[in-house]
């Protein structure tokens, strides 16, 4: 099964088929050992019985990730391509699920150009986005990364407008101080990734 990274378009799709056949799997070995166990003692009250049960607690975490996945789908090929068509050179990520302590947010796409941060909330008109992008200040603040502006957009037609007056703007040079976390990595993809690892 093809392995698509967090972030990449097409994400939600294939985390989902592979969580899916990962939770058929673990479930399937306890319920073999315990079917190994009843066979071989004829009776279900064994040791067998309590390495089953208790392997099947990988099962039910991975269980709980499924449904966490199971309403949501990739975006459609061809939004992806009109977003990609507006993003010039900029930093992307897609098909987030940034969660908070509150609640979590669907992002469609999200865009990084220098200390600006713009994302596309699609369908959450009653989310209360500035907290999301409150939370996503303190966070890259908390990680060194601080006077970053960040706007997440309801409005297809708006983030679009924003992605072009960002991409034709000459990005000037920011300070940064290079991440041991991340060796190699230019502060846009830092930020990227620390953005990453707030979503599902």
């Amino acid at each position: 099964m093809k392995s698509i990274p967090k972030g990449a378009f097409g994400y939600t799709d294939a985390h989902k088929k592979r969580q899916l056949l990962k939770t058929l799997i673990f479930f399937l070995l306890p319920i073999g050992i315990f079917l190994l166990g009843f066979i071989t003692t004829k009776t279900k009250e064994n040791y067998f019985t309590i390495v089953a049960v208790v392997g099947s607690l990988p099962a039910c975490k991975e269980l709980v990730n499924v449904c966490l996945f199971m309403k949501r789908r990739s975006i459609p090929g061809e939004l992806y391509e009109e977003i990609k068509s507006h993003a010039g050179s900029m930093e992307t990520a897609y098909e987030l699920v940034l969660t908070t302590y509150e609640t979590s947010y669907p992002i469609t796409a999200l865009m990084i150009a220098g200390n600006e941060i713009i994302g596309y909330g699609e369908g959450g008109e009653k989310l209360n986005w500035k907290k999301a992008e409150e939370h996503i200040r303190a966070v890259l603040k908390n990680n060194g990364i601080s006077h970053t502006h960040v706007h997440i957009f309801q409005e297809k037609k708006q983030f679009l407008e924003r992605m072009d007056a960002l991409s034709a703007q000459k990005r000037e040079e920011l300070p940064f101080v290079p991440d041991e976390r991340y060796p190699g990595f230019s502060r846009e993809q830092v930020i990227k990734e620390v953005i990453l690892a707030l979503s599902i």
